[in-house]
């Protein structure tokens, strides 16, 4: 029972994966073990959100209630997150659904610690996005002056900023620009943030100033009234067992375990912190990678309607 009881034991402070599966490889009969540590990494009781049963029916009717969903006046949807978190691969994702083929309108890339995405970009769809808007914007970055400058936030939200706009990590917007727009309509503002961030980063923890950086933004966001959404990216690189059957997201601990995390780290409610996978290196659309998208944007554009219609 020694090593039984040590493989329990690794289990209870969920060491790193790779940890423990090096330990299993040193252990006689570990496939035993291993198939005893793989039932860990998976809820016992159940998938802890639902739906459970990721079917083509369910993605016919989220995109049903999506495409129900049209207020009166058009959303708009405001994209925010770190350097490579996968804004622009959400936003891409998306767009993928609504054409039913691989799209790749936001430029992504590996930059290394740079932004990809420089200027104001405003992305609109005529299946899914035909009554919405999403605008991308530059990563953020912990050091002032690098990445998306907090202070520009402000204008975002009231809608003072054009499309177009080139963001300038060392100082934000001026009202002399031809980019600003003086007297904004409500049509011009923003009526939804979704903060884009990587599974794998907040499993790792991330560095202090980033956080800093993430709470300033959103202490603005709350003082505007804005609601906003948590997307975690880059789930299957978590959980091996999402990473092979994207339908275990929500039976996986460690999926879960994340989001608790982040709603601690961010102030913002599990029930609008949604996990997905973006279509980065995949060819197809599937409906089991696109029902998680669905169920995040369906929320979004809810939200950003709930906000128009209040006022």
């Amino acid at each position: 029972m020694g090593q039984e009881q040590s493989v329990l034991d690794a289990f209870k402070v969920r060491q790193p994966a790779v940890e423990i599966e090096s330990f299993l490889g040193n252990l006689s009969g570990h496939h035993i073990f291993r198939e005893i540590y793989r039932a860990q990494r998976l809820s016992a009781t159940g998938p802890w959100r639902q739906p459970s049963d990721w079917s083509a029916e369910l993605e016919q009717s989220i995109l049903s209630e999506i495409r129900e969903l049209q207020p009166e006046k058009k959303p708009n949807l405001l994209m925010l997150g770190p350097v490579g978190a996968g804004k622009s691969s959400f936003i891409n994702s998306i767009l993928s659904i609504g054409k039913g083929r691989k799209c790749a309108l936001a430029a992504t890339g590996d930059t290394g610690d740079a932004s990809w995405t420089l200027d104001l970009g405003r992305y609109t769809e005529g299946s899914l996005l035909r009554r919405y808007r999403l605008f991308d914007s530059m990563g953020i970055e912990p050091c002032d002056g690098h990445g998306f400058h907090t202070d520009d936030l402000t204008f975002l939200i009231k809608g003072h900023v054009k499309n177009g706009y080139m963001f300038n990590p060392a100082s934000p917007i001026t009202k002399t620009s031809s980019y600003f727009r003086r007297n904004p309509t409500f049509q011009d503002q923003m009526h939804c943030v979704i903060f884009v961030m990587s599974a794998t980063a907040i499993h790792a923890g991330i560095p202090s100033a980033y956080v800093q950086k993430i709470k300033q933004l959103q202490d603005k966001i709350t003082r505007e009234h804005i609601p906003r959404i948590l997307i975690l990216t880059k789930v299957d690189e978590l959980c091996d067992e999402v990473a092979k059957d994207i339908t275990k997201m929500f039976w996986s601990v460690k999926v879960q375990d994340v989001i608790k995390a982040a709603s601690e780290m961010f102030g913002i409610e599990q029930s609008s912190i949604h996990p997905v996978k973006n279509y980065e290196v995949d060819f197809d659309i599937e409906t089991q990678t696109n029902i998680p998208l669905l169920l995040a944007l369906r929320q979004t554009m809810q939200y950003a309607a709930d906000r128009i219609q209040k006022d």
